[in-house]
Protein backbone atom coordinates (compact mmCIF):
# COMPACT_ATOMS: atom_id res chain seq x y z
CA UNK A 1 0.00 0.00 0.00
CA UNK A 2 2.75 2.74 0.79
CA UNK A 3 4.79 1.06 -1.97
CA UNK A 4 1.73 2.11 -4.41
CA UNK A 5 1.15 5.60 -2.97
CA UNK A 6 5.49 6.16 -3.62
CA UNK A 7 5.73 5.08 -6.91
CA UNK A 8 2.59 6.65 -7.78
CA UNK A 9 4.33 9.54 -6.44
CA UNK A 10 7.15 9.19 -8.41
CA UNK A 11 5.57 8.52 -11.78
CA UNK A 12 3.64 11.53 -11.34
CA UNK A 13 6.91 13.52 -10.44
CA UNK A 14 9.01 11.62 -13.06
CA UNK A 15 5.90 12.69 -15.42
CA UNK A 16 5.79 16.39 -14.44
CA UNK A 17 9.64 16.82 -14.90
CA UNK A 18 9.24 15.46 -18.72
CA UNK A 19 6.70 17.81 -19.32
CA UNK A 20 8.73 20.68 -18.47
CA UNK A 21 11.70 18.86 -20.31
CA UNK A 22 9.84 18.95 -23.49
CA UNK A 23 8.44 22.92 -22.86
CA UNK A 24 12.03 23.48 -22.28
CA UNK A 25 13.35 22.16 -25.50
CA UNK A 26 10.72 23.35 -27.15
CA UNK A 27 11.65 26.83 -26.19
CA UNK A 28 15.25 26.49 -27.28
CA UNK A 29 14.41 24.76 -30.67
CA UNK A 30 12.29 27.60 -31.30
CA UNK A 31 14.79 30.59 -30.25
CA UNK A 32 18.40 29.05 -31.64
CA UNK A 33 16.31 27.69 -34.02
CA UNK A 34 16.10 31.41 -35.82
CA UNK A 35 18.50 32.36 -37.93
CA UNK A 36 18.89 36.07 -36.58
CA UNK A 37 19.06 34.45 -33.35
CA UNK A 38 22.47 35.63 -32.47
CA UNK A 39 21.73 39.45 -33.43
CA UNK A 40 18.44 39.33 -31.00
CA UNK A 41 19.94 37.58 -28.30
CA UNK A 42 21.27 40.87 -26.20
CA UNK A 43 17.26 42.16 -26.65
CA UNK A 44 16.10 39.13 -25.29
CA UNK A 45 17.83 39.22 -22.78
CA UNK A 46 17.07 42.75 -21.96
CA UNK A 47 13.50 41.82 -22.02
CA UNK A 48 14.00 38.80 -19.94
CA UNK A 49 15.48 40.68 -17.50
CA UNK A 50 12.77 43.91 -17.61
CA UNK A 51 10.33 41.17 -16.88
CA UNK A 52 11.16 39.43 -14.54
CA UNK A 53 13.85 40.77 -12.04
CA UNK A 54 12.28 44.81 -12.60
CA UNK A 55 9.00 43.51 -11.06
CA UNK A 56 10.41 42.12 -7.85
CA UNK A 57 9.64 44.86 -6.55
CA UNK A 58 5.72 44.49 -6.95
CA UNK A 59 6.02 40.84 -6.28
CA UNK A 60 7.39 41.57 -2.83
CA UNK A 61 4.92 44.36 -2.16
CA UNK A 62 2.00 41.89 -2.85
CA UNK A 63 3.74 39.25 -0.92
CA UNK A 64 3.58 41.75 2.46
CA UNK A 65 0.39 42.35 1.98
CA UNK A 66 -1.43 39.36 1.93
CA UNK A 67 0.90 38.28 4.71
CA UNK A 68 -0.30 41.11 6.90
CA UNK A 69 -3.82 40.04 6.00
CA UNK A 70 -3.52 36.50 6.78
CA UNK A 71 -1.78 37.42 10.13
CA UNK A 72 -4.49 39.70 10.61
CA UNK A 73 -7.12 36.90 9.62
CA UNK A 74 -5.34 33.98 12.21
CA UNK A 75 -5.01 36.86 14.91
CA UNK A 76 -8.54 37.56 14.74
CA UNK A 77 -9.85 33.45 15.07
Amino acid sequence: MLLNALASLGHKGIKTLRTFGRAGLMLFNALVGKPEFRKHAPLLVRQLYNVGVLSMLIIVVSGVFIGMVLGLQGYLV
